[in-house]
């Protein structure tokens, strides 16, 4: 209920800046996005016989696809606003899991609706990837033995795992600086229109505000981005005598460093009691990309540590691969990725390594 309120009184301030300014011709919906498909020959392997990857077939494809609804009109008194829909290509629990407008003109830029926040948007660093399996991908060749993913984003995507309905404003861009901050009142999205939600049941932050601060600039004969990330949730109990899991708030860093045709990044993020008051999970990683004309190549390596009593779960990735630009909208990628997966209980079944070869193609439109 707090996020429509928030919503409403957004759009109403919104509504008041603009005034009766009125754009020459109401907004022109556009259609965009991207289709992407690929094999993989490769080996699950489990240490243990009858483990989660044993038996599994050595090849297999995949495909993942999205279609972009957009639209802008520019008002007569500056002030640009935007809608936005994006529809999955296949069938998910989350059919349509982005839908957001916004307004924006020399006071910033507001946000509304089911997007991402700050920590993914600000935070910057992810180079490298070719083979687009790790770190928050839609597609992943391997099988997953510990159940421990990897992604290096924080707030609404380190927490959330999708997008949540939040009010975010973002500051203009000032001397290369730029500020941004996101409430969202709920964990999840897709909510029907004036859905009431219970302070009971919220599950894992059901109550969250990220903020971020960027830096984008040329130094010398290089381009420079740095992003430092923060959230901070308040987690509901699931019934009125039920007694509420940790709060979990989190901190991430991104750097990038480009500088003619090479780019080298990073990520560093940690989510503070996530599992449990003093359990924490940690990602980081690290990638370089190299650009000659249409064909550039990249290297990634990204681990993932979850704290347990005694022990951890730890996963390790490894990609190698390359992108040919065909032409407009057009291109081919491919290369080897590696997954390392230990358990906390060091339980055979859920330890063992995942390698495969990646052969794949993606249509932009």
């Amino acid at each position: 209920m707090k996020s429509i309120l928030y919503g409403t009184t957004a759009l109403f301030a919104v509504g008041l800046i603009a005034g009766t300014a009125v754009a020459s011709e109401k907004i022109k919906l556009g259609l965009g996005g991207y289709w992407r498909g690929m094999i993989q020959v490769g080996d699950n392997n489990a240490n243990a016989v009858g483990g989660v990857g044993d038996g599994l077939r050595d090849h297999g494809t995949g495909q993942e696809s999205e279609i972009y609804f957009s639209g802008k009109t520019t008002l007569d008194n500056g002030i640009t606003v935007t809608a936005a829909v994006q529809l999955e290509g296949e069938t998910t629990g989350d059919q349509i899991d982005n839908t957001w407008i916004t307004a924006s003109g020399g006071f910033g830029t507001v946000h509304y609706g089911e997007t991402w926040g700050p920590s993914l948007l600000m935070v910057g660093g992810g180079v490298g990837e070719k083979n687009h399996t790790g770190d928050f991908a839609s597609f992943n060749a391997g099988v997953n033995l510990n159940g421990l993913g990897l992604n290096s984003f924080v707030g609404g995507a380190g927490l959330n795992g999708r997008p949540s309905p939040k009010l975010a404003y973002y500051t203009p861009r000032m001397s290369g600086f730029q500020l941004g901050v996101s409430y969202a009142g709920e964990d999840g999205n897709a909510f029907s229109n004036g859905a009431r939600t219970s302070e009971l049941g919220g599950g894992v932050g059901a109550e969250l505000l990220d903020a971020g601060i960027n830096y984008v600039n040329k130094v010398g004969g290089a381009s420079v981005r740095i992003g430092l990330v923060a959230f901070t949730s308040a987690t509901e109990p699931a019934t009125a005598a039920a007694v509420a899991a940790p709060d979990v708030d989190g901190h991430g860093l991104g750097v990038q460093v480009s500088m003619g045709n090479i780019k080298v990044g990073g990520r560093y993020a940690k989510l503070a009691d996530l599992g449990g008051s003093g359990l924490d999970r940690t990602n980081w990683r690290i990638g370089v990309d190299y650009s000659m004309g249409p064909l550039s190549f990249g290297a990634v390596y990204h681990t993932a540590v979850q704290d347990f009593v005694g022990a951890d779960d730890k996963t390790s990735y490894i990609s190698i691969g390359a992108n040919y630009n065909v032409g407009p909208g057009v291109s081919m990628f491919g290369g080897i990725v590696s997954y390392d997966f230990e358990d906390s209980t060091n339980a055979q079944s859920a330890e063992g390594d995942n390698s495969f070869g990646i052969l794949g193609t993606k249509l932009s439109f």
